[in-house]
């Protein structure tokens, strides 16, 4: 098998999380403790209820102290801890990308819950007027931006191999398959049930409003539960991947569908990010960045997935396809 290795520009870096990315992801607590420390301080002084929305007119939407510091102060706590998760080693390649969303939920989470409790303190009344307060909480956003600037490009190394095949007389045949554990799909998933609960006991105190978020939290958490172990399988079907705990296929690709398969280096950013992708002319299941397949479809498109020394199943499927 002759391989065809390019390099990209810069040096390359491994999976470990360098002291420049951790320290990015430990900028993520800082919200968790100023919205701790706050609330502590203040919530002997605030009203039962705080202002959320406002028009010209003056305050138009409240809610629960209580409820406010919940939800913000849980918001704060999920981005950190998506931060920890950040610095796996199979989360590398989006690991950038990770903390600046982080970063950006934090910021924004904490900016609300300054600007309502802040202007409440302030002012002396339960209903203040606003002004372009608001508009800062939104900017409170922008904090992902300091995580982002702290964490370095990573440009990699990326292997392509060339097509293979694999001798196969009339009489034979052959099967391989494998079982992809992502221990940060399964994390994901946990906190999102968290999360659900949660939500789910704040619609409780508030009559019901919030229900929506809950089945949509509970709908992700079960989708990142059906990534967090998959198993890909190769043989005189075709390939075909399956949700190792949901039990439920994610991809089946017929023999008659498929030209060739390649081994190749897969990233995320190239995909359209991790989980089922489908982006013009390919479509992949990327739970990490690294090594996996790239089938050639009869249909002239390509499709992908993430798996660990895929030289032997490319070479495979390809000798079985030719038949």
């Amino acid at each position: 098998m002759t391989n065809q290795t390019l390099f990209e520009t810069g040096p390359a870096l491994t999976p470990r999380a360098t002291r420049r990315e951790r320290f990015a992801a430990a900028t993520l607590w800082l919200p968790v403790l100023i919205v701790s420390v706050t609330a502590t301080l203040w919530y002997p002084r605030l009203p039962a209820m705080l202002p959320i929305q406002w028009d010209g007119t003056g305050v138009t939407s409240t809610a629960p102290t209580v409820v406010l510091i919940g939800i913000t102060g849980t918001i704060a706590l999920v981005a950190a801890v998506a931060g920890l998760i950040a610095l796996a080693g199979a989360a590398a390649d989006i690991r950038r990308g990770l903390v600046f969303a982080a970063g950006c939920a934090a910021g924004l989470s904490t900016g609300v819950w300054l600007v309502s409790a802040g202007l409440v303190l302030v002012t002396g009344t339960s209903e203040p007027s606003a002004g372009a307060w608001p508009l800062l909480g939104v900017l409170a956003g922008a904090y992902g931006l300091i995580p982002l600037a702290l964490s370095p490009r990573r440009p990699v190394e990326r292997e392509l191999h060339s097509p293979t095949s694999m001798p196969l007389s009339a009489s034979e045949t052959g099967a391989w398959f494998t079982v992809v554990k992502v221990p940060v799909f399964l994390w994901l998933a946990g906190i999102l049930a968290l999360m659900a609960v949660a939500i789910a006991a704040l619609s409780v105190v508030l009559g019901g409003a919030g229900a929506g978020s809950t089945v949509t939290v509970g709908f992700v958490a079960v989708l990142c539960l059906g990534f967090a172990r998959l198993r890909v399988t190769v043989d005189r079907r075709g390939l075909r991947v399956v949700s190792g705990l949901l039990r439920v296929p994610l991809r089946r690709l017929p023999l008659d569908q498929i030209v060739s398969a390649r081994a190749e280096h897969i990233r995320p950013t190239e995909w359209g990010g991790w989980g089922y992708r489908v982006l013009p002319g390919r479509s992949a299941i990327v739970v990490s960045g690294g090594p996996g397949i790239v089938v050639q479809r009869t249909n002239g498109t390509l499709f992908a997935v993430t798996v660990p020394e895929p030289e032997l199943p490319a070479a495979l499927l390809t000798a079985l396809a030719a038949r």
